[in-house]
């Protein structure tokens, strides 16, 4: 009995990415609060109380309680600094309280990109006073994804008939296709207490990358 040899189908592979421009309509804003006190109760206190005030303040504006979120939560003691040596040149006086309980709290607020700027402004104006960032976002994401693969997925076809043409071969299926995804959308802003902040979005986009096997022959 004489075995066939088997042949493996020729193959051409191809990487090909597809991207899809927009406009971010959501923002997640970044505030933090910070309070020091030689008690850690009343480290505690404060924080709670300024962060209470800061959610008040940012739902008065129309930002559902479901749309805030604690991200961070911190209790620590700052002990004593020794004094410099004698003759030291002392750069800074504002060195805090020495033996003191820093408490600090993050929050996470999700908000319309054309309320960012009131939101911070708000959180500032009711106790918010340290750590800002912004991360822009799209409400349609899934969907600029799907875009962004249907282009890949055209884009590695296009490729692949071009090196099948001048290598004088012709596409005959897939054998495999995997994707990878990268969405843009990190803008980090430093701490700045300014009131009425003007935020601009601009334009982002969705990445998405796929591997493509195709036989041919």
């Amino acid at each position: 009995m004489h075995m066939m040899p088997m042949h493996t189908p020729q193959q051409i592979t191809v990487v090909a990415t597809g991207t899809v421009s927009y406009v971010p309509d959501v923002v997640r804003v970044n505030v933090g609060i910070r309070a020091e006190s030689a008690s850690a109760a009343s480290a505690i206190d404060t924080i709670n109380k300024n962060a209470a005030q800061v959610i008040a303040a940012v739902t008065a504006l129309g930002i559902s309680p479901g749309s805030i979120k604690t991200i961070g939560y911190n209790l620590a003691f700052r002990e004593q600094q020794p004094p410099p040596p004698p003759g030291t040149a002392i750069v800074s006086t504002a060195t805090g309280n020495p033996g003191q309980y820093v408490a600090s709290e993050m929050l996470e607020v999700t908000s319309p990109v054309s309320l960012a700027g009131k939101v911070l402004d708000a959180a500032i104006g009711a106790g918010a006073n340290e750590s800002f960032g912004l991360n822009y976002m799209s409400s349609n994401a899934d969907t600029l994804y799907r875009k962004a693969l249907a282009n890949a997925v055209q884009s590695a076809r296009q490729s692949a008939d071009a090196i099948a043409a001048a290598a004088h071969l012709t596409i005959t299926g897939i054998q495999s296709i995997s994707n990878s995804s990268e969405q843009g959308g990190v803008a980090p802003m430093a701490a700045a207490f300014r009131s009425s902040a003007s935020l601009l979005p601009g334009t982002d986009a969705v990445t998405a990358t796929v591997y493509v096997v195709y036989t041919v022959k």
